[in-house]
């Protein structure tokens, strides 16, 4: 399916709604409420469809500009990689839960832990 035209069908619109986000599972139909992505994954992931929206609002679809040093100085990563893999590790520690298979929620959980404490250091005791 393709960005969003005016020539598509109510068909072709519902389909293009329920299509969502492998790691954090938001629908287009979500973000076309909401007006933000879930994650950095959406990105790639409704890439068809919000390319023709990012060039109509910034008139270009690649960042011509400086990376705001906060991201740096608070211990976060360089890249948005490893943010996707700790978004999709709560996804699955959510579904483990739900399931109730919580040793693989356990081991999810302290994945999850050990990223955090070594972009933000451990927690305050």
């Amino acid at each position: 399916m393709g960005p969003l035209g005016v020539g598509q069908t109510a068909d072709e619109l519902a389909a293009l709604d329920q299509k969502a986000c492998d790691m954090c599972g938001i629908t287009f139909f979500e973000f076309r409420n909401q007006g933000r992505l879930g994650c950095p994954h959406d990105y790639v992931h409704f890439e068809k469809e919000l390319e023709p929206l990012i060039a109509n609002i910034h008139g270009a679809t690649t960042h011509t500009g400086r990376r705001p040093s906060r991201a740096a100085a608070a211990g976060l990563p360089e890249g948005t990689d490893e943010l996707t893999g700790l978004i999709g590790l709560r996804r699955s520690m959510k579904d483990a839960i739900a399931c109730e298979d919580y040793e693989n929620a356990k081991e999810d959980r302290d994945a999850i832990r050990a990223l955090e404490d070594r972009w933000l250091g451990p927690p305050p005791a």
